[in-house]
């Protein structure tokens, strides 16, 4: 955004890349339609997300311009050590692991590989909506992969950001989830949950993920019908005490590892007290 829109005002980052998502699901089924080339998608989805924060409306040359530079900076995305971490932990479980993304063919399986993806996850359980005619959150996409990826809905666990695409999508094939909450959204009012658990950082996906697989048999110990969960949050918390160590060990203050993890009393008062000097 700053190299193509240097005068955006970057303090609604957060924002507009929600919303910038928000426009790729709304446009991308007229591509799949064939109303829309990639091309006009993509500078619609920009267009619109810069005029909801007030910026000038662009041109198409301009909205290019800005997916060439996006294109560009998707060389230099790497994977969070939290990710890899819960990765290694499932690859050594014999976890078997799939991906379904919205978006299209050639780009997401480009973010596939540089991320290195492909280190765990069989190419053959990697599906693209474009490639499928099928997008998330419908339900024919998830029983798709069930199928193409060998996997039971009723003891597979989803994990995915969006509320609307992932957890609903999940939860019209009959699958487990997980909603990566990451960015603090909440439901509109009156809206039922339908996920099995919720975390918002990457700390507490590890955490949460080493609990339920290290578990006999992998068995699924979430009742929805529970309002709390002991063992679960037990592996949260851990994650979470481990992501604050690794921070210390890099002379980060434990005042902002704090601030940065939103640990509790209690847990701020556990480093403090093996770290503090």
């Amino acid at each position: 955004m700053e190299k193509c829109f240097h005068d955006f005002d970057m303090s609604h980052m957060n924002q507009a890349y929600i919303r910038f998502r928000h426009y790729s699901d709304v446009g991308f089924p007229r591509v799949m339609a064939g109303e829309w080339t990639t091309e006009y998608f993509r500078f619609w989805r920009c267009k619109e997300t810069l005029l909801e924060f007030g910026y000038r409306e662009i041109d198409e040359e301009t909205g290019n311009h800005f997916q060439e530079v996006y294109e560009h900076e998707l060389e230099n995305i790497t994977m969070l050590d939290e990710m890899r971490m819960t990765l290694d932990f499932l690859k050594e479980k014999n976890v078997p692991m799939g991906i379904i993304t919205n978006g299209p063919t050639e780009h997401q399986l480009k973010k596939v590989k540089k991320l290195g993806l492909y280190d765990y996850v069989d190419p053959k359980r990697v599906i693209v909506s474009q490639a499928t005619g099928f997008q998330k959150p419908e339900k024919e996409i998830f029983n798709l992969a069930a199928e193409q990826f060998d996997m039971n809905p009723s003891t597979t666990l989803y994990v995915g950001d969006s509320y609307d695409n992932d957890v609903m999508g999940a939860f019209n094939g009959g699958w487990h989830s997980m909603w990566f909450n990451h960015r603090g959204r909440s439901l509109k009012p009156g809206t039922k949950p339908v996920f099995d658990l919720e975390i918002d950082s990457f700390e507490q996906l590890f955490g949460a993920v080493k609990v339920l697989f290290d578990l006999p048999n992998n068995k699924y110990i979430f009742d929805i019908n529970d309002n709390e969960n002991p063992v679960l949050q037990l592996g949260i918390n851990n994650g979470l005490m481990m992501a604050a160590e690794r921070l210390l060990e890099s002379n980060m203050s434990i005042d902002k590892v704090v601030i940065l993890l939103r640990l509790n009393a209690n847990q701020e008062k556990i480093l403090r007290m093996k770290y503090g000097r």
